[in-house]
Parts: structure tokens; C-alpha cells; sequence
């Protein structure tokens, strides 16, 4: 698992008060009951803290599963989104 896989699982843990042994790579906004719009928001926030980046609005949009997480920080940061 890549260092940004392992700390997105986290971040989403932790913002939804879930174990992270719950997160699975397949996890999105229609399978995390606490994903709502405001628990999006709330994500987005605490993965620009863990990470220091900044997401447009645009970005935020399509910020709806690991995956999409995952490679959106990879391409900011320049750092593998995969191992």
C-alpha cells in the first residue's frame, strides 16, 4: 500500500469515526454512511491539512472515493499514488 493510500485511510477514518480497518480501496461517498455534504467538506479539510495542499472547487467535486483522493494528492504533491 503507497504512503498516500495509507494516509488517506486514515484522514477518512478519522474524519467519519470509523476504524480504519473498515476502509477498503473501494470506499466512496456511496458506501461511508457518514459521507455526506458536510462530512465532504469536513474530509476535504483535514486532507489539505495532512497533506498542505489547497483543492479548487472543481478538484472537490470529484474528490468521491479513494481512488480519486488518492491520485488527486499524488499529482499536487508529485508523490507516487501507488506502490
Amino acid at each position: 500500500m503507497s504512503e498516500i493510500l495509507s494516509a488517506v485511510k486514515n484522514v477518512i477514518a478519522t474524519s467519519f469515526e470509523i476504524p480504519v480497518e473498515q476502509i477498503s480501496d473501494s470506499c466512496s461517498d456511496q458506501t461511508i454512511e457518514q459521507w455526506d455534504s458536510v462530512g465532504h467538506i469536513n474530509l476535504v479539510m483535514a486532507l489539505e491539512q495532512e497533506f498542505g495542499l489547497s483543492f479548487t472547487m472543481e478538484e472537490i467535486m470529484h474528490l468521491r472515493d479513494i481512488a480519486a483522493i488518492s491520485k488527486a494528492i499524488a499529482e499536487k504533491s508529485g508523490r507516487p499514488a501507488a506502490a
